[in-house]
């Protein structure tokens, strides 16, 4: 194994905590791996319609077996995604954050969602706090979100996070959001 991949390996095994949320719940929070395959997919059946067309903007009609794939296969050079699992440390996924960098490492996208069972109990804050922290140690300085306007949830999340929020001027329908990071 070169250094390089060990590094990046030693990187992610660090990437581990364990959270209480306000309502007392445990959750533990980790990278996402190829192992979550039958997580992820029931993760992801577990969000309505509604919020898997937020989480792929509508680009993704159909979540099939190569989607889920792709979602836990990980380029660590230069993608983090996180995701928070329920009580135990092999719980249901309830949560799963995410962000891909540009070829210069210094902006990325990211993304979040959320089981609708879990919403409100600041379990999206708590995994774009880590998404940020980890940005951040990675030289990354802006972060985009793009969302839904008329999703609320997310815009208020992204306003405690800081990040800023402007119309798409190409669709009226999607707002980016950036956060500055220092």
């Amino acid at each position: 194994m070169s250094k390089p991949q060990q590094d990046a390996d030693r990187d992610i095994d660090a990437m581990r905590w364990t959270e209480r949320l306000g309502d007392g719940h445990r959750v533990h929070i980790r990278p996402i791996g190829p192992d979550d395959l039958v997580r992820e997919r029931a993760f992801l059946a577990r969000l309505s319609p509604e919020a898997q067309g937020y989480r792929f903007l509508g680009l993704i009609k159909d979540v099939d077996s190569d989607v889920v794939r792709e979602l836990t296969r990980v380029d660590p050079d230069t993608e983090v995604a996180l995701i928070a699992l329920a009580g135990q440390a092999d719980g249901p996924e309830i949560g799963v954050a995410r962000y891909r960098a540009s070829d210069d490492g210094t902006h990325c996208d990211c993304a979040v969602a959320v089981d609708p069972d879990w919403k409100r109990r600041g379990i999206g804050r708590l995994l774009m706090r880590h998404l940020i922290d980890i940005a951040r140690t990675r030289g990354i300085r802006r972060m985009y979100a793009s969302d839904a306007a008329r999703c609320a949830d997310t815009h208020r999340l992204a306003e405690h996070l800081g990040f800023r929020s402007r119309p798409d001027p190409e669709d009226p329908n999607v707002l980016t959001f950036e956060l500055i990071i220092e």
